[in-house]
């Protein structure tokens, strides 16, 4: 997509400005002959805010996104995530977020899209309740990379042995890399000189790619035939997948080929944090922790993306701005993408002559909102049926459900065992004793707790 309204046309008339959008076809290239290449791809019908949304993220500058409960608020992120990721490869992202779980949430959806995993790291201690057999963090990437590693290894091992080349060229990355500019390279190079001498017949030969293609033998596993023979021009297509693998594993190893040289655990997670991983996640707590930790090992990344920005203090939020030196005396930084909900909670401040006479539980984005800056409203919601949303859509400029809210039969029918889509239980005190504070700032309320059990025993029989 082309969207000409965002070509420069300060010159020409608000009236008569082009705002038309361009759709031309993009056609993924091949990645290679096996199914698990095949790159994932997005599942879901974005609405017209939340495109938008993920249009707005993508150019330079500051993006905020409003949310209302269930309008899709970390779909939106990890689209922008991914975008960001695809258009601009060598550019590093910096996800922040205010609890674990919303970072935790975010990573799950990350790892369903087109992203690659050694790209992924999680700091912080939060990512033990990640619902994932994979572990992002610092020492989990390293063992990941290492292990991807000897597997590579052995696919050099294997192409070795499919071109008959001899000596112990899948021993390091390093007689990995000579390998393939000596011997893989060569090899397409006449490949591919051979299959244009084909071109410049009027009809090329249906079996011209497939009679010099010079790794065949590597790709025996492949359920025949790997090429069809039906035309040149598909044949050839194949063909390039079958390179673009072949040239990915070597990739890879180049770099991988850091972690050979470097010994020790620290300075190979110092080098995944700096150079490898391309999207960093952590909570603004632990950024302001390890803030002159990051500077100093030369911490760069080129966007920031914050979730939850509505319950993030004002320095919390600016903070993770200042997680970099300037370069060249000017910043890297390109992007600030804040998403979150002004009218949810607010920050939780516990001193209460700050919270009073500071106004410090005001975060930036409420104060940028409330200020005028202009944001992007998610006006769609689908995870509350439409009763219970009319309780709060009032607070939102127009807030209105998702089809499937109004199609779907679990949205439409009773829930079983209760009377009204809501009420309210008024608790009395339960053993004479109501709310406490056993410590403080923890609050709790034991005949509130009993009944919310019983309730969730009730609704399980049921």
């Amino acid at each position: 997509l082309t969207f000409k309204e965002l070509e420069p046309q300060h010159d020409i008339e608000p009236s008569i400005r082009d705002t038309s959008i361009v759709v031309e076809p993009h056609v993924i290239p091949c990645r290679g002959p096996y199914p698990h290449v095949e790159p994932r791809k997005n599942i879901i019908q974005f609405t017209p805010a939340q495109v938008e949304a993920i249009k707005a993220g993508m150019q330079p500058g500051l993006t905020m996104v409003v949310g209302p409960p269930g309008t899709g608020k970390t779909d939106v992120a990890v689209q922008i995530i991914s975008n960001i990721y695809h258009n601009w490869p060598e550019q590093r992202t910096l996800i922040v977020t205010h609890s674990n779980q919303a970072l935790n949430q975010l990573f799950e959806k990350i790892i369903q899209l087109d992203v690659d995993e050694r790209h992924l790291l999680r700091l912080g201690h939060g990512e033990e309740a990640l619902e994932t057999e994979k572990d992002f963090s610092r020492y989990g990437r390293v063992n990941y990379v290492l292990q991807k590693r000897l597997d590579l290894l052995k696919e050099v091992e294997k192409l070795q042995e499919a071109l008959g080349v001899g000596g112990d060229v899948s021993y390091t990355c390093e007689t990995a890399g000579y390998f393939f500019l000596y011997q893989v390279f060569a090899r397409w190079e006449k490949f591919e000189s051979d299959v244009a001498q084909s071109k410049t017949n009027p009809n090329p030969s249906t079996k011209a790619v497939a009679d010099h293609f010079p790794f065949t033998k590597y790709f025996v596993d492949v359920p025949p035939p790997l090429f069809k023979g039906v035309s040149f021009e598909e044949d050839w297509e194949i063909a390039q997948g079958c390179w673009r693998y072949i040239r990915g594993i070597f990739t890879q190893l180049e770099e991988f080929r850091s972690f050979e040289l470097l010994r020790s655990g620290r300075d190979r997670t110092d080098y995944l944090l700096v150079k490898e991983a391309k999207i960093i996640a952590m909570t603004c707590t632990h950024a302001a922790l390890r803030r002159k930790d990051l500077v100093e090992l030369g911490f760069r990344y080129d966007t920031i993306l914050m979730e939850e920005a509505a319950q993030i203090l004002e320095v919390e939020t600016f903070i993770p701005l200042l997680l970099q030196n300037p370069q060249d005396g000017r910043s890297r930084l390109k992007r600030w993408i804040m998403i979150g909900d002004h009218h949810q909670l607010p920050p939780v401040v516990q001193n209460i002559a700050f919270q009073k006479y500071s106004n410090m539980e005001q975060s930036l984005f409420a104060r940028f909102v409330r200020l005028g800056v202009p944001h992007v409203l998610l006006d769609q919601q689908g995870r509350a049926r439409s009763e219970i949303a009319d309780l709060y859509n009032w607070r939102y400029e127009k807030l209105g459900n998702l089809p499937h809210i109004e199609a779907l039969p679990e949205f439409q029918r009773a829930n079983s065992g209760f009377a009204f889509n809501y009420q309210l239980i008024d608790i009395p005190d339960f053993n004479g004793v109501g709310e406490t504070t056993p410590s403080p700032y923890f609050y709790q309320n034991l005949g509130e707790a009993e009944y919310a059990v019983a309730l969730f025993t009730y609704m399980r029989i049921l």
